[in-house]
């Protein structure tokens, strides 16, 4: 079989090499990175809110007792031909009815991201377990494969310099022949 390599530059290759390798380190510090930023907000929503948000509903609870006992004082005053207004704290009892019912929602809303958290979690685990595999092995793969290119073809080069040295004396000795990094030489052909 006849089988010819068209190599205009090793150099070319070894920078691949040298690429993969660093993009190897690169993306196992990424994945590592992604992992514990998933991790750190799945349990900042377990844990964190799931306790804050019942706490902020209690706390509320109590402001909303005190100040309906606020308005109640208030209406009972006695002494004055008008009853009193309260506009005050008219106001304030629905500011703490509104804060309530916004606890109980972010309690409910708490519950709901958890379990869609969850969930986009377990897929992620999935998607992040192909590329762990894939630098696990195809990229320490494909660098081992692109290492023994490289050392063929260096050894081809050195080769058929010694050849062309071989064959014509003079060009050796005066330096023309192309090195086996040359991106101008004439290429290996085999």
């Amino acid at each position: 079989m006849n089988r010819a390599a068209n190599v205009r530059s090793v150099e070319h290759i070894r920078d691949l090499r040298i690429s993969l390798i660093n993009f190897e380190g690169n993306a196992r510090d990424a994945v590592e990175l992604l992992t514990m930023e998933v991790r750190r907000a799945l349990d900042w929503i377990e844990n964190d809110r799931r306790r804050y948000w019942p706490d902020q509903v209690k706390k509320a609870s109590g402001l909303l007792a005190e100040k309906r006992n606020d308005l109640e004082r208030c209406q009972m005053r006695f002494g004055t031909d008008e009853p009193p207004s309260c506009y005050e704290q008219k106001k304030a009892l629905e500011r703490a009815r509104q804060r309530q019912r916004y606890c109980e929602d972010q309690v409910r809303v708490t519950k709901r991201w958890i379990r869609a958290v969850r969930a986009e979690m377990t897929e992620f685990e999935g998607q992040i377990a192909q590329m762990v595999v894939c630098l696990d092995t195809e990229l320490p793969r494909a660098i081992a494969t692109l290492g023994r290119m490289l050392g063929a073809l260096e050894k081809y080069a050195h080769e058929r310099q010694q050849l062309d040295a071989a064959a014509d004396p003079l060009t050796a000795r005066s330096g023309n022949a192309s090195s086996p990094g040359d991106s101008t030489g004439s290429g290996a052909t085999g």
